[in-house]
């Protein structure tokens, strides 16, 4: 990861719904992707869903932020009276807020930080957070309450974590994470943030939806939109399935092919903010990259594909059977492009690690890879993930003039450098750490 100088613009856009909605604006920056490991704690849902109910208030604010290039995205957030900003992950991955204190020191750098004594609206909490991601990082620290704005939206009296301790974050581009799973993977008793928007009737509906734009030149990046979706960010229909467990947002897949080739049936997945590839068990992660033509390279943890040679109708597509919708992915969406030197080597955004769920099962995360090709939504009142395709799905990075039997080029992302490759396959050889 790099630490980005972030730049952002505040902006009103006009909406197109009858009841206009909060979003989150969105842009990329380079970084890992975040997996929450927690064991499930007893599901406290049935609590908060007598309370889902609309209260008659809504606040039309958009904010527009500036595009940094990569692979996750981010927003930004304040705390306090008055307000402290803090640029934020929003995770679907884990459920817990939290940004670093005033009281942490070395480990958290020079991230933005909370003081409790300069807010107006602090109240003490006490409870204790301790949480450890997939790929090693981890953090530690203490709740309290305060007002979290969101846009405009004043969450009142909302649980958070100040960090008094945190590993594996110092390069990152954002502050903390703002998680977005259900409340089981979160700490005992301190309610999220989106439960406590319903509650406090901040949003219309039960429901939050995410738009990704992979062109890195979008301006906004992408939007989060609680309380509702955006029409005019996807095309066709949603396909709507059922969530299995309520702890990630994890459903059944009714299968992944490539070509003729089923590579496993019956499958459970989730949808995941924080995750920048699609990651799934190790043996048919590896028997779909034998299906596409990829060998495992042992030395970045990922697997290489000839495109150089070999004709780029030759590749076949990988397909996702959702609902009752297959979900596409053609080649020039699974692939991961980087210069080394005066080479380009191709890595697919395929890879294979043994992750599980809360009830031990193998588990397929479709992570941002897949999210900037198909509008999600996450519906709390139906327990519900929808899919969609994005109106950005068929927006192509790769130049394949310079690949696939035609001639070479040193500069077939015109606007990365060498050091951006560089960085790339480093984290991303990283990502996952795993006893």
């Amino acid at each position: 990861m790099l630490n980005l100088r972030v730049v952002f613009y505040l902006l009103l856009i006009g909406f197109a719904f009858s009841i206009k909605l909060p979003r989150i604006s969105c842009y990329r920056t380079i970084g890992l992707p975040i997996i929450n490991t927690f064991i499930e704690q007893e599901t406290t849902i049935s609590n908060y869903k007598s309370s889902l109910r609309f209260k008659g208030r809504t606040n039309p604010v958009t904010q527009s932020l500036f595009n940094q290039a990569n692979y996750y995205w981010t927003g930004v957030i304040s705390i306090g009276t008055p307000g402290k900003t803090f640029i934020i992950d929003f995770d679907t991955g884990s459920t817990d807020l939290w940004v670093p204190s005033i009281q942490c020191l070395s480990t958290c750098g020079q991230k933005a930080k909370y003081n409790s004594s300069s807010s107006k609206t602090s109240q003490a909490n006490g409870a204790l957070l301790e949480i450890t991601y997939g790929d090693g990082s981890y953090v530690n620290g203490i709740f309290i309450n305060d007002t979290v704005t969101i846009e405009s939206l004043p969450v009142l009296n909302q649980a958070f974590a100040e960090a008094m301790n945190m590993s594996g974050f110092s390069s990152s581009a954002f502050d903390g994470v703002l998680g977005l799973a259900y409340p089981s993977l979160g700490t005992l008793g301190q309610l999220p943030v989106f439960y406590n928007m319903w509650q406090q009737g901040l949003i219309p509906h039960p429901c939050f939806s995410f738009y990704f734009n992979p062109n890195p030149d979008a301006y906004p990046g992408g939007e989060l939109i609680f309380g509702g979706v955006d029409s005019t960010r996807y095309s066709g229909s949603i396909t709507y399935v059922d969530v299995v467990i309520r702890a990630y947002w994890e459903f059944m897949m009714n299968s992944v092919k490539v070509t003729d080739k089923i590579i496993c049936t019956k499958c459970r997945a989730i949808l995941d903010t924080g995750t920048t590839l699609i990651v799934g068990p190790s043996s048919q992660i590896a028997l779909l990259n034998r299906a596409i033509g990829a060998t495992y390279d042992p030395g970045s943890g990922l697997y290489i594909i000839d495109c150089h040679t070999r004709l780029l109708s030759n590749f076949p597509d990988v397909e996702f059977s959702i609902g009752n919708i297959t979900f596409i992915l053609s080649v020039l969406q699974y692939l991961l492009i980087v210069n080394d030197g005066d080479t380009q080597i191709c890595y697919t955004i395929f890879q294979g690690v043994n992750l599980h769920d809360n009830h031990g099962y193998l588990i397929w995360i479709l992570g941002d890879y897949f999210l900037s090709r198909f509008y999600s939504i996450y519906n709390v009142n139906s327990n519900q993930v929808g899919l969609a395709k994005s109106i950005s799905y068929s927006y192509i990075q790769i130049d394949s003039k310079t690949l696939f039997g035609n001639f070479s080029s040193k500069r077939y992302f015109p606007q990365f450098s060498q050091f951006f490759s560089f960085v790339m396959i480093h984290f991303i050889t990283n990502m996952f750490v795993f006893e």
